[in-house]
Parts: structure tokens; C-alpha cells; sequence
């Protein structure tokens, strides 16, 4: 997701007047170290699916932020 996708996504579901942040967390997102224990995976391997665009996140400074219920998209294997 770029900056631009979350902008509009913003304008689109009428959220500009949303709160961004509780508790010192980005609501609707976890970090990479909690999706990787939500998938039960490290979280090398969340940044390598977030790099190979399989979940959709964020990267905000050198963090990466995952969307909460953004489910892995897996390749279909091949016959």
C-alpha cells in the first residue's frame, strides 16, 4: 500500500476524522514482530512476505506495520 492507496482509501471510507493512534499503537495495524506470531512465523518472514507484496502494510521510517486482517497470498501452485 503506498501513501497515495492510503489517502484515498481514507477519502473513500470517510475516515479523516478518525483517530490514528491509542495507546501508542497505529490502529488496524500490528508491527512485525505480532503478525509473525499471529501466522506463526518469524518476523524475517513477515518482512519477506511484505517485500513480496503476499500482506499488505505499511513502512513507516525502517518499521514495518502489517494490516491487521490482511491474510497471506500464497501463489497457486503449479501442475
Amino acid at each position: 500500500m503506498t501513501g497515495r492507496d492510503l489517502i484515498i482509501y481514507i477519502l473513500q471510507n470517510n475516515l479523516e476524522d478518525e483517530p490514528v493512534f491509542k495507546d501508542g499503537k497505529i490502529l488496524g495495524f500490528l508491527t512485525q514482530e505480532e503478525a509473525a506470531l499471529k501466522f506463526g512465523v518469524g518476523p524475517a518472514t513477515v518482512e519477506l512476505w511484505y517485500k513480496l507484496q503476499m500482506i499488505e502494510g505499511i513502512t513507516l521510517g525502517e518499521r514495518i506495520y502489517i494490516l491487521a486482517d490482511t491474510i497471506p497470498k500464497f501463489p497457486s501452485e503449479q501442475s
